[in-house]
């Protein structure tokens, strides 16, 4: 799904960059010693060396003459750290590096990977504790391959002054680090913020460990496009701050061979409003996917779109605990294959969970809170259960029940099924039927392949119900999609879209050619299926958008 060694996909990771730190006229400190620290005054430039000369704590008059020749541009300081990986493939640290805090003259880029080229500079990090330590939002990390070490990266910045700014660590390589590939954290009035796209996390106990200890402080973190591969727990989040809003979101990534994507505990005390929000996040897991700890003091949202959930055998694919704990919950365009948990309590203020696939699993809700709002879901070989405990009904709307049971064990929160369809599977206690559907009437798309080479075609299949039409529909892809309207979700630009001529029924598949143009290549399109009901069959849906994908053709 994620892509690496695109010249184009990187120039327009630069292109797109709404820092002007990036572009910005300063000097540039050429790297040519593989020793991480070096000596200053001797005849090569560190790496270490340079970000001290970044931090305007290494003056240029204390190098050597050679040292001194690696240093190029004009402004009032050195800005730009560039290692090619040709002249200098591997440091070897000695040391963590120092601290990266700048100067205040700009964004400081340092880049281990040449405009174009693929080879990334490698940092043999050893057993050290760390080999970058970002300390400054103005920071970009890009282009290397860090080998080893006990973490990667380890990001913690100070209050911010103005507008939000977030570093960055991009086209990076984290392998084999013993705690985590990125450690993200902040105390106090701290405003840790980090931006993570295109890289690959491997190897490696956790993935991205967060730390929050704020008092009115917070952290915001991005991942987009990331790939993490034998990595035990993708996220790895003890939140015990208060008194603002933090996040950690990923987009457009994919976890594999690994425990869990995410894990969060909250202290008792914890006040901070904390938001996940995943969006194309294609997880298979061993073991809990997301496992979710909130706490009755501070709101947890857990927004979570158009993602394809496995958890391992008997295993959760999605749990929010304890009923005692406040929430948000807004899923939709899922596929959950494993257990789904739910709770809340009597001031939980959504449970939203629309247009979802379950499969194989126990599907729970026990809320006191918000009523369910349970829409165009699919159960597949489930058991539905509301527990004794809950207290808030449950209404299931326009769905479809095969081999599921269905259990409502509450006096108070009953079980009613509106307008749904079953097939199989038993009712028990507390459950009522109205409006029953005489036939299933959600339909299916397949979209493949999603990286299509120009020139070649994609297939789109759909497999439909009697009497149920299907437009396709091509749009811009929305990096960031609006996803709070109910029950519509598009998740590319409907100033974009295009319908394609004709109307698709039953078990079908539609080839379309992509033109031989190079243009193409790295545009994100969102290729979206919608169904009408043909004879005006009331008990259907009016309109139904069957879950899409993400295309993303390449040269």
């Amino acid at each position: 799904m994620t892509r690496f060694s695109s010249a184009a996909a990187m120039a327009a990771v630069l292109a797109a960059s709404s820092l002007t730190g990036l572009v910005a006229q300063g000097q540039q400190a050429m790297v040519n010693d593989p020793a991480s620290h070096g000596q200053v005054g001797d005849a090569r430039l560190s790496l270490d060396e340079a970000i001290q000369l970044a931090n305007g704590t290494l003056s240029q008059s204390a190098l050597s003459a050679l040292e001194q020749a690696q240093i190029t541009g004009s402004g009032p300081a050195v800005t730009r750290i560039m290692v090619n990986p040709m002249m200098i493939p591997t440091i070897t640290l000695s040391a963590p590096l120092t601290d990266i805090v700048g100067s205040g003259n700009g964004e400081v880029m340092i880049m281990g990977m040449p405009m174009g080229a693929m080879q990334k500079t490698v940092i043999q990090a050893g057993s050290e504790t760390h080999a970058f330590a970002v300390r400054d939002h103005e920071v970009m990390l890009m282009g290397f391959r860090i080998v080893g070490g006990q973490v990667a990266v380890d990001a913690a910045m100070p209050a911010l002054a103005g507008p939000m700014i977030m570093a960055r660590v991009m086209q990076c390589e984290l392998d084999g680090q013993t705690t985590a590939g990125i450690k993200l954290h902040c105390t106090g009035g701290e405003e840790s913020m980090l931006m993570v796209m295109r890289s690959q996390l491997t190897n490696m106990p956790v993935g991205i460990m967060i730390d929050e200890q704020t008092s009115g402080g917070r952290f915001m973190s991005t991942f987009e496009w990331v790939t993490l591969d034998n990595v035990d727990v993708g996220c790895d989040l003890m939140e015990n701050g208060s008194g603002n809003l933090s996040m950690f979101m990923m987009f457009r990534s994919t976890f594999q061979n690994g425990v869990t994507l995410a894990k969060k505990r909250r202290g008792s005390a914890s006040s901070q409003s904390f938001m996940f929000r995943f969006t194309h996040m294609r997880a298979t897991c061993t073991g809990d996917v997301v496992d979710i700890e909130g706490g009755a003091n501070g709101l947890t949202m857990v927004h979570h779109h158009t993602s394809d959930w496995i958890a391992g055998a008997g295993k959760k694919a999605f749990w929010v605990r304890p009923r005692t704990a406040l929430f948000d919950i807004h899923g939709s365009e899922m596929v959950f294959d494993g257990d789904v948990d739910v709770a809340g309590n009597p001031f939980t203020q959504r449970v939203w969970q629309q247009n979802n696939d379950y499969k194989n699993g126990i599907v729970r809700y026990d809320v006191e809170g918000a009523l369910p709002n349970l829409l165009w879901n699919r159960y597949t070989n489930c058991t539905f259960i509301v527990p004794p405990t809950a207290t808030s009904p449950v209404t299931v709307r326009q769905s479809e029940f095969v081999n599921t049971n269905i259990d409502g064990q509450s006096a108070f929160a009953s079980v009613t099924l509106d307008g749904s369809y079953r097939s199989g599977g038993t009712l028990t206690g507390n459950v009522n039927e109205n409006n029953v559907a005489p036939g299933i009437m959600l339909g299916d798309t397949t979209i493949s392949p999603l990286d299509p080479q120009i020139g070649s075609t994609i297939n789109l299949s759909s497999d439909l119900p009697p009497g149920v039409g299907l437009f396709w529909i091509f749009a811009l892809s929305y990096s960031r999609p609006t996803t709070t309207i109910e029950p519509v979700r598009f998740y590319g630009n409907p100033l974009s879209a295009v319908v394609l001529p004709g109307m698709s029924i039953y078990q079908s598949t539609t080839s379309v050619p992509l033109p031989n143009t190079p243009a193409l290549a790295d545009v994100e399109m969102y290729v979206q299926g919608a169904t009408i009901p043909l004879f005006g069959q009331t008990w259907m849906p009016e309109y139904h958008l069957p879950r899409g994908e993400v295309v993303q053709a390449r040269l």
